[in-house]
């Protein structure tokens, strides 16, 4: 029996409890040895000399007040309350105030995303056709983030598009990089597997920590925004005609503003309506014709392998001659399914591994005999 492999029965809202990561992505990433020190800014240094010896010089000039201690101390007391209250509530409105806005990044920096994710304690969302995270020279660095964030009970989640789709299609044209989305979408989705099986080696998902939440996705249509969020934070960009997302202007907001919200429901939406993408196998149509590859959902009964999918049923109408499928290397046949024997059963694995009954009719690849059933 097939399941869903999305690893984390825990649902959490994106919005609880959040926590503002303590660094920018805009800043400049240090070197590892050097994380954790900070070399002092000369201005800094020269301001503080210059305060020193101004306060030096001033208590010098006022040497003849009488009494000079008490005067000293009672002037002191008052600077150190009004720095006091500059530092811990006036500069901490002043900064949430300046994160409430947009900042504009040329393109993505993936190392700088990467750095934030690493210090992510709620969630980390990406939403992208596909992802050069998930490709060299990034794969194995994105590797160990998702697999540290799980031990500390952060939630991944990655939409990625689905590669045969129409809408995939459209945005190749829209790239005019011919044959590119397939293999970086492989490349992606080899790294997602890598990380599986880690998991299994660690005796499931639940060896990253008991709530170990990482799913992937495939969508089917296009949501024209892409955006790699972690914590509160999120960087959005919209797709342009010509060249990836990656490379053109991204938009740094926050959860709460109006556009950080809309990309963020947008991701909702787009997740409700996408199939875990080791609940979807390859099935390749031919007729006399054409042949055609499809990502579809499946279900296995003991008599067999079950999908469900408009764009095959709209294959077989249009078909031409002998219609074949070919699936993990075998030839069939497709069937419509015994609705009377098999049809409440598949309603119920369907909706148990991808919360809905398919609005379709169910096909069964039956083993191909010598007479092929033809269509058209």
């Amino acid at each position: 029996m097939t399941v869903a492999y999305g690893y984390g029965d825990r649902r959490r809202e994106d919005d609880e409890d959040l926590a503002r990561p303590r660094a920018l992505i805009s800043k400049p990433a240090l070197p590892p040895r050097l994380r954790g020190r900070r070399a002092p800014d000369p201005r800094w240094v020269a301001g503080l000399g210059i305060g020193l010896a101004a306060i030096l010089a001033l208590g010098w000039i006022g040497r003849g007040v009488a009494p000079f201690w008490p005067n000293f101390a009672l002037n002191t007391a008052a600077d150190l309350i009004g720095a006091v209250f500059t530092i811990y509530v006036i500069t901490p409105i002043i900064e949430r105030a300046g994160q409430g806005g947009v900042r504009e990044h040329a393109e993505l920096d993936y190392s700088q995303f990467l750095d934030s994710a690493a210090r992510a304690t709620s969630v980390v969302r990406i939403l992208d056709t596909y992802s050069n995270l998930l490709a060299e020279p990034h794969a194995e660095r994105f590797e160990t983030v998702v697999c540290d964030a799980l031990a500390r009970g952060v939630s991944v989640r990655v939409l990625l598009i689905n590669p045969t789709t129409l809408a995939a299609e459209q945005r190749e044209l829209e790239l005019g990089h011919a044959d590119e989305l397939r293999p970086m979408l492989d490349r992606n989705l080899e790294t997602v597997a890598r990380i599986h099986r880690s998991f299994e080696q660690e005796g499931g998902p639940r060896g990253r920590g008991a709530a170990a939440d990482f799913q992937v996705r495939l969508y089917s249509s296009g949501p024209d925004v892409t955006m790699y969020r972690w914590d509160d934070r999120a960087l959005v960009s919209f797709y342009p005609v010509g060249k990836l997302s990656g490379r053109s202007t991204q938009l740094e907001v926050t959860v709460d503003t109006p556009l950080g919200a809309f990309v963020n429901n947008r991701f909702q939406a787009v997740w409700a309506a996408a199939a875990p993408h080791q609940a979807l196998t390859p099935v390749t149509v031919a007729d006399d014709r054409i042949e055609r590859t499809y990502l579809v959902r499946f279900v296995d009964l003991e008599d067999g392998r079950y999908v469900a999918s408009r764009r095959v049923q709209r294959f077989l109408r249009r078909a031409l001659g002998e219609v074949t499928a070919t699936n993990d290397g075998r030839i069939f046949r497709l069937e419509s399914a015994d609705r009377p024997v098999h049809g409440a059963r598949l309603d119920a694995e369907f909706r148990r591994v991808y919360g809905e009954i398919p609005d379709t009719t169910y096909l069964h690849l039956r083993t191909r005999e010598p007479s092929v059933t033809r269509v058209g």
